[in-house]
């Protein structure tokens, strides 16, 4: 019986999973209760600011830290194909808008990928996610080649001295 359940169980998961449609339109409402935040969840890119080690940071509505590419200049996307699977940009669904969440002072636009996703920016930097980010709050990306940088919500990259030093092993690109 207990085999029965647990296949049961495994089967649902399987079929939820295979469900997703991998769209990156947020649709959860976020932890922080705000409606403001769960509406901009539902219409676009939620960017909110959130609290880390390095201070309060821009923030994806899973609570991710978002970083910025330094070789990513004015309109050129430069981390694509590896480096977009080690650093995942955020994205907006095709003729939706990043949306501000509290805290969230800056100019949210999209720059179109070379591959055709919409990925946000703020002030002008495109930002993404970072794999080695195991959880909400991590930073483990600032640093990382000295041109992965965390975002402040004041819209200031994050660089530090102690952390411009991290190996390029994995994701300096």
């Amino acid at each position: 019986m207990r085999l029965v359940r647990f296949l049961a169980l495994a089967f649902v998961v399987v079929l939820a999973a295979c469900g997703s449609s991998g769209s990156k339109a947020k649709t959860t409402a976020t932890t922080t209760g705000s409606s403001a935040t769960t509406t901009a969840a539902a219409s676009g890119a939620a960017i909110n600011a959130g609290q880390t080690s390095l201070g309060t940071v821009l923030v994806n509505a899973q609570g991710r830290t978002l970083y910025h590419f330094a070789k990513d200049t004015g309109t050129t996307i430069a981390c694509t194909g590896q480096c977009a699977s080690t650093w995942p940009p955020e994205t907006v669904p095709s003729g939706q808008k990043p949306q501000a969440g509290p805290g969230v002072t800056g100019t949210l636009t999209v720059l179109n990928r070379p591959e055709g996703t919409q990925q946000v920016a703020y002030d002008g930097q495109t930002l993404y996610t970072y794999s080695g980010d195991s959880k909400a709050g991590d930073t483990n990306g600032e640093g990382i080649g000295g041109v992965w940088h965390v975002v402040k919500a004041s819209g200031a990259p994050a660089a530090t001295t102690a952390t411009t030093a991290k190996s390029t092993s994995g994701g300096g690109y």
